[in-house]
């Protein structure tokens, strides 16, 4: 007798099951695998709601889109049936390791009232009721309030999630000042030795701060501020801090950069007796190179090497600042 039952019932939750058509997610373009990924889990979301993914035409579809909120992505899933939405489900992922629960979330949202009957061709469906008049059900089709545009400069449902990274890192550096000579004397030249400054290389300690955003695989916008102190018998700390960007020649767990970046920057140095040279601020520039280790990872390890240059003023670069550092640093 249980057999029996439990057939009947297997039955009629075929009967009821409804094909939907899982059509290409919107926005998941964050990385060269990630539309497949959104895709299969679409299919195995759908099937966990009792109904059947398909490829082909259907009656009913399920359009998704993926967009960024902030450092968050929202999942919004569309049952669309005879052009029009009738089903919709939203939900935010805090992460890209969050967005499978997120996917599926909205997904069942959506499809909500296919997992209580099977679709309805008519407007409506008669509902149970124990009065002699009959009454109905109405189920009144929601328009989609999105926009949908034609216009292959309209990208704004198509923004990718960017990956974002904070940056901490030590190191040693080598920095040096430029020559100098301050004009006390007129008639004796020798006096020129008590002021005389000339270029010298000392060591460093470095300190590497960065924020990294992913806009593509292969890309990436960056804020970088390498500190520079030395604590030889002439103190001195040289500060950039650069906007720029960073070049991936692949996209595979251990990969290469190149970078470059353009900014303003800080001096303080003891090698000057004079204290309008013992402090300088201006234009400052710098590039990178370096390696990050598990890139495909939340949390990385970036080996890099950086050269800094920074001018005393805005209108003569006849004095200027150099570092060259070597950091490790942690990415996450």
């Amino acid at each position: 007798m249980k057999k029996i039952i439990t057939a009947v019932i297997s039955l009629v939750a075929f009967s009821l099951a409804a094909n939907v058509q899982v059509l290409p997610p919107t926005g998941a373009e964050f990385s060269p695998e990630a539309p497949n990924m959104v895709s299969s889990i679409l299919r195995a979301a759908v099937s966990q709601t009792g109904n059947t993914p398909v490829e082909s035409e259907a009656d009913v579809q399920l359009r998704t889109s993926l967009m960024t909120m902030g450092s968050s992505i929202v999942v919004v899933c569309e049952q669309v049936s005879n052009g029009s939405v009738v089903g919709s489900g939203k939900q935010k992922a805090a992460s890209i390791d969050e967005l499978d629960v997120a996917i599926e979330g909205a997904t069942k949202q959506a499809l909500a009232n296919l997992s209580q009957e099977a679709p309805q061709s008519a407007a409506y469906a008669p509902a149970p009721t124990s009065s002699e008049e009959p009454q109905y059900v109405y189920v009144v089709p929601v328009e989609n309030s999105r926009a949908d545009s034609d216009d292959p400069n309209d990208n704004f449902a198509h923004k990718r999630p960017t990956r974002n990274y904070v940056s901490y890192g030590l190191g040693m550096a080598i920095w040096h000042n430029y020559d100098y000579v301050e004009d006390r004397c007129e008639d004796d030249k020798s006096c020129h030795k008590h002021y005389d400054v000339d270029r010298s290389w000392d060591k460093a300690f470095v300190f590497h701060y960065a924020r990294i955003f992913e806009v593509i695989p292969n890309a990436a916008i960056t804020i970088v501020n390498n500190m520079n102190i030395s604590f030889s018998d002439d103190w001195q700390w040289h500060e950039t801090f650069l906007i720029g960007g960073r070049w991936f020649p692949s996209t595979g767990t251990i990969t290469p950069f190149v970078g470059a970046g353009l900014g303003l920057g800080i001096q303080m140095d003891d090698h000057y007796d004079n204290s309008a040279e013992n402090f300088a601020i201006g234009l400052a520039t710098g590039a990178e190179l370096g390696v990050i280790f598990f890139r495909n990872s939340a949390t990385q390890l970036e080996v890099g090497l950086a050269w800094d240059a920074l001018w005393d003023g805005f209108d003569s670069f006849d004095r200027r600042f150099g570092a060259g550092s070597f950091y490790i640093a942690i990415n996450y």
